[in-house]
């Protein structure tokens, strides 16, 4: 048995695969999880990289730019480069070997992965759904910050609705304007999206997409398989 773990900038969570990467079970990992019984436990930590993992009673796996990829890497300083964005692309790579992917990651901030002939091209970066609802409040003296709802109409009647307009449609419109930017450059581009706000994005992009939540474990679990644990 293998077990992943994601550690974000708003959460930690889990993945227990059994041998053959069949995913036994997952949850939001408070502590370290149970590592009793695994051969090793893959991590991508962005959210505390001072995370003791001492107490594992298995190798531990940390994915980075050095360990072997199911990809190369074309990118200014690797070093810089986020382990769940590694993970991400790795998940795709495997789950569709030999394709050009896009992998959209829709969490704490929202990100963009190009995958090429096997070679990761590089990406962008950009605030997440909840962290614009929240830039608005904080960088401003009077608007509020509001709970994420959906919101249909192109315009707002309230202050409320008005910024769920403004932070929907604007959020909608950057995701599907860039896969179609992307997929203009790329013949038969695979678009694969995760992360907390995937399935809301998922619901409403009229691209054919592959949403999968658990993208980075998947990621961890086939990398460290890859570099033989």
């Amino acid at each position: 048995m293998y077990l992943t773990l994601d550690i974000g900038n708003t959460r930690a969570k889990y993945v227990r695969f059994s041998e053959e990467g069949v995913v036994l079970e997952s949850g939001i990992a408070e502590t370290l999880p149970d590592t009793t019984g695994c051969k090793a436990l893959g991590v991508a930590n962005v959210g505390d990289v001072n995370t003791d993992f001492s107490a594992a009673s298995c190798p531990v796996f940390n994915i980075g730019y050095k360990v072997k990829l199911p990809f190369s890497l074309a990118y200014q300083k690797p070093e810089t480069l986020g382990a769940d964005r590694l993970a991400a692309v790795a998940g795709a790579a495997f789950l569709f070997p030999g394709k050009d992917l896009l992998v959209v990651d829709a969490g704490t901030c929202l990100k963009f992965e190009l995958l090429k002939n096997t070679i990761y091209q590089g990406g962008s970066i950009a605030p997440g759904l909840k962290m614009r609802y929240k830039a608005l409040n904080v960088f401003t003296q009077l608007l509020p910050e509001i709970e994420h709802r959906d919101f249909e109409n192109l315009l707002g009647d309230s202050t409320e609705t008005a910024i769920l307009s403004g932070v929907l449609a604007g959020f909608l419109q950057e995701v599907s304007g860039r896969i179609a930017s992307f997929a203009s450059e790329t013949a038969e581009l695979q678009v694969v999206i995760t992360g907390g706000d995937a399935p809301f994005l998922a619901d409403r992009l009229k691209t054919k997409i592959f949403a999968e939540p658990w993208l980075v474990h998947y990621g961890l679990y086939h990398t460290l398989r890859l570099n033989g644990y």
